[in-house]
């Protein structure tokens, strides 16, 4: 991975980004109903929460304001491509953490997916491997089908992406399950979490399309 330096004074968002740095909470966060009816019904066998990961990990690397990151010294960098960093649970209930770094296709992510999840939980401690600023912090809730969700935070120039999403319910016909999307706002506005859910709409049907295709 790499990254550009970003001079947030020359940026349109200059005003913006001073404003929210000033902040004890300068967080924004928005949970969506998102339909999954047809990439639910023709994943057939595939892994779901791989599946899903994938999508949202390439509708999030697709606004470019999500891969801007606060470093400690206050300048602000933007990476070319952010891997996920998201929870594995053991069997006692009691997650850790993996990774799946890389722009790859998808039979290739979920293969590298499944790997790192069995190595991180042989090894079953709470640790990251990688570059953490880089990372989009990943979990899932599919006990629970919620309408909010919170996040916790380092400090204020906390700036790592948090992506969740709860349990799928199906009703009328069309399945649909709450992802939750929470941003450093000093970095991202409501336009940029409105592109995300865009993204992910088309990430999803693409993939379903392209599953439909191969049958």
């Amino acid at each position: 991975m790499s990254y550009q330096l970003i001079d947030m004074t020359k940026d349109p968002r200059s005003g913006q980004f001073a404003y929210f740095r000033q902040m004890l909470f300068p967080f924004a966060g928005v949970t969506a109903e998102v339909d999954i009816t047809d990439f639910a019904a023709r994943r057939q066998g595939r892994p779901f929460f791989l599946s899903f990961l994938y999508a949202v990990v390439r509708a999030a690397n697709a606004v470019p304001q999500l891969r801007r990151r606060i470093r400690a010294d206050g300048s602000v960098v933007e990476y070319n491509w952010c891997p996920p960093s998201y929870t594995a649970m053991k069997p006692d209930g009691v997650y850790v953490y993996c990774t799946v770094e890389g722009d790859l296709p998808y039979e290739a992510f979920v293969a590298l997916g499944q790997r790192r999840q069995e190595e991180v939980l042989r090894r079953g401690t709470l640790t990251e491997d990688g570059d953490a600023l880089s990372f989009f912090f990943v979990s899932s809730l599919p006990w629970l089908h919620y309408s909010q969700l919170e996040h916790p935070a380092v400090s204020a120039d906390d700036s790592n992406p948090r992506i969740s999403w709860g349990k799928a319910v199906t009703k009328h016909g069309r399945t649909t399950l709450p992802v939750s999307l929470f941003v450093n706002h000093a970095l991202a506005d409501g336009l940029h979490i409105s592109q995300f859910f865009a993204g992910l709409e088309r990430e999803l049907q693409a993939l379903a399309d392209s599953w439909q295709a191969e049958e």
